[in-house]
């Protein structure tokens, strides 16, 4: 009987181990869900490479301005044209085109006009140049304009101030002769004193034996 009390007390002790061992499994952890990002949609993609592209196109355009307002002509037509070409559709590319035709006009109506020594009378190729001005400024009959006269360093400063200024009026002459109003002229002679080509050559002579125009009011273009 004891043996048996004891075997009984040992199998006791046994399942009491085994309950203290096994026991309730422990609960597993929730299941990890990978977080999802949102996708912008095709339209979203869209308009953010839109906005990109206007805001590259209006960096240009500001350039372009920037280089007008310092008289960089050939520079604002390259990047207007590029504007163009690169980003069809923009605001700035739609207003390029008028832009271009505006320097283009500036162009033509700044070229300078060139004189034989000691002369004031238009020649051919003057009379060639002033006809494409007169052209463009009938376009635009709210221009008014300065010409200049200038000449080379030969001679007193006295003598060229008044050819310098026949030269001016001579040209005004021309083109009013080609149906502008004498209203959209004012006339000054710098004779000798400002030359844009140094030295004692006839290359530089012919230089500065010259018209200038200047515009004064650029919002008539």
């Amino acid at each position: 009987m004891r043996l048996n009390g004891r075997i009984a007390a040992l199998l006791v002790l046994l399942a009491v181990g085994v309950a203290a061992c096994g026991g309730n499994p422990a609960p597993e952890p929730p299941p990890v869900v990978a977080e999802t990002v949102p996708q912008p949609d095709a339209d979203s993609l869209a308009a953010v490479r839109a906005a990109e592209r206007a805001a590259a196109a209006a960096r240009l355009c500001n350039e372009a301005a920037a280089a007008m307002a310092a008289g960089d002509y050939d520079r604002a037509r390259s990047l207007y044209q590029q504007a163009q070409r690169d980003y069809a559709g923009t605001d700035c590319a739609n207003t390029a085109g008028g832009q271009l035709a505006m320097i283009d006009a500036v162009m033509v109506i700044r070229e300078r006009v060139h004189f034989d020594f000691d002369k004031s009378n238009i020649r051919d190729d003057a009379a060639a140049v002033l006809q494409a001005k007169a052209d463009v400024l009938r376009k635009y009959p709210n221009v008014k304009l300065t010409i200049e006269g200038h000449c080379d360093e030969r001679g007193s400063i006295e003598y060229n101030q008044a050819l310098g200024q026949r030269r001016a009026d001579n040209t005004v002459r021309y083109l009013v002769s080609l149906g502008l109003s004498a209203d959209m002229f004012n006339t000054v002679s710098y004779g000798k004193e400002r030359p844009i080509a140094q030295g004692s050559n006839e290359d530089a002579w012919q230089a500065n034996r010259r018209a200038e125009f200047v515009i004064e009011n650029m919002g008539a273009l």
